[in-house]
């Protein structure tokens, strides 16, 4: 027996590690006992916890506050299919002004049309408006349009690219590579759910953004090539009925759905209950053959549902700072007609927390005074210091502190101040300093001519 287990530390043992050293340091591979990352960022225990999903990636970031709420593999490289039309259109309204103004379908557009397109299929020549354009790209996923916009913004589609980069870079997106402004699958071209989820962010910041993106419809009018209409229904199902209707999501508004083999399926979209407006941000989900029909259910819809409803059941806004209850004294000095003052917060402050938090246990706050002294004179109102509710050590809110009465300076305190001011400066006592060793140099100079003169007199 000691024989055989001699031979496996000396013989195999070594193999196994050797394996699993391999296995550790190769690109893609890791030694874990989880493979996906999923963070809560808040307390969570005694609370439903969030559910399985089939996304390969995902955020929930708050959109008043900014802060991420859930994220699965959110660094995780991943390729983001249509999402990249999210920063085609925040460049394009950020440099065209006028939407009215005419895009000329160039021969490079025209011949490389693929994936979603326009129907019928626009020609070299053809004559768009920027909102046509737009709407075409944003709504149907039309990828000409977002190759034409490239062009009318930048001058070349590489220039265009270069740009968007460039916007990636200043949104703080360091995970993200974009080889063309359309989402056509590129193996250089990747983001993160991070990374997506401040590029969305932003997005929903621009109102002409949001309402393309929570419009159900859009009509091209003809142009100079074509006489008919082009009728445009929003693809995203999840906040439009016009295609599908069983993953309609009452509470959604915007932003992006789509697709491709290599990314699975991606989707971004804001939704609002009970005053909590949550951003969700979906890669690489997956769809389910359903049997007996044969058709497909898209993931990603039930992946954001189930999502945004753990969100909105275990958080919500409480009131972590109070005027009413928030408020302190503290000494004044030179006053006429008191000692103390009144510091109350300028305003209540609010912060998204678990629905189960203890708010007399886990919210402390930390008051700071700006002042070492207060000194009268001082007005009602002033901003004399800070209040900041923490949670968890991290600081959930800030308000001004006020003063809530005037306070009147006494001019015999303020004189005297001044002259005790003056005593105690220390130019006073060099002065005084001086003036000692002069009126002594003055009697000692004194005393010798003095003596002197005697001296005199005597011989």
């Amino acid at each position: 027996m000691q024989l055989i287990q001699k031979m496996i530390v000396k013989n195999i043992l070594p193999v196994i590690l050797s394996v699993l050293f391999v296995l550790a340091v190769l690109p893609g591979f890791t030694v874990s006992a989880e493979d996906n990352d999923i963070k809560i960022h808040m307390k969570t225990e005694g609370l439903e916890s969030p559910p399985d999903i089939t996304a390969n990636a995902a955020v929930i970031l708050n959109t008043e506050t900014g802060n991420i709420v859930y994220e699965k593999n959110s660094q995780r490289l991943v390729y983001p299919a249509s999402t990249v039309k999210i920063m085609t259109a925040i460049l394009v309204l950020e440099n065209v002004s006028d939407l009215s103004a005419k895009i000329i379908i160039s021969r490079y557009v025209a011949d490389n049309i693929a994936g979603n397109r326009l129907d019928p299929k626009i020609s070299e020549g053809e004559i768009f408006t920027v909102e046509d354009l737009l709407n075409a790209m944003l709504l149907q996923g039309a990828n000409e349009a977002a190759l034409a916009l490239a062009e009318f913004v930048s001058g070349t589609v590489s220039d265009f690219v270069a740009e968007m980069n460039k916007k990636a870079v200043e949104l703080g997106c360091v995970n993200t590579v974009f080889t063309n402004p359309t989402g056509m699958h590129s193996e250089d071209m990747h983001t993160t759910a991070s990374d997506m989820a401040k590029i969305a962010f932003y997005a929903s910041k621009i109102q002409k953004f949001m309402d393309i993106t929570d419009s159900t419809k859009y009509t091209v009018s003809e142009t100079n090539k074509e006489r008919e209409e082009r009728p445009l229904l929003n693809r995203n199902h999840f906040i439009s009925k016009a295609q599908q209707t069983q993953y309609y999501y009452e509470y959604a508004s915007g932003i992006n759905y789509g697709s491709t083999q290599e990314a699975g399926y991606c989707l971004t979209t804001i939704a609002e209950q009970t005053g909590l407006y949550y951003l969700c941000v979906l890669m690489g989900a997956t769809s389910t053959v359903i049997p007996d029909t044969g058709s497909e259910r898209l993931n990603c819809f039930s992946d954001a549902k189930s999502l945004l409803e753990w969100a909105f059941s275990i958080y919500s806004y409480k009131t972590v700072i109070s005027a009413k209850d928030k408020s302190c004294s503290v000494e004044v000095k030179l006053s006429a007609n008191r000692d103390n003052i009144t510091l109350i917060p300028d305003e209540d402050r609010t912060a998204l927390l678990p629905q189960n938090i203890d708010m007399e246990k886990e919210i402390t706050t930390e008051r700071e005074i700006y002042e070492e002294d207060l000194i009268a004179p001082i007005d009602k109102g002033q901003v004399l210091g800070k209040l900041t509710a923490f949670y968890n050590g991290e600081a959930v809110g800030t308000v001004n502190l006020i003063s809530t009465a005037d306070v009147e300076r006494s001019n015999i305190l303020y004189i005297l101040d001044q002259i005790k001011g003056v005593v105690s400066g220390s130019w006073f006592r060099a002065s005084v300093i001086i003036f000692i060793i002069i009126f002594a140099f003055y009697v000692v100079i004194n005393l010798l001519r003095k003596n002197k003169k005697e001296q005199k007199r005597f011989y």
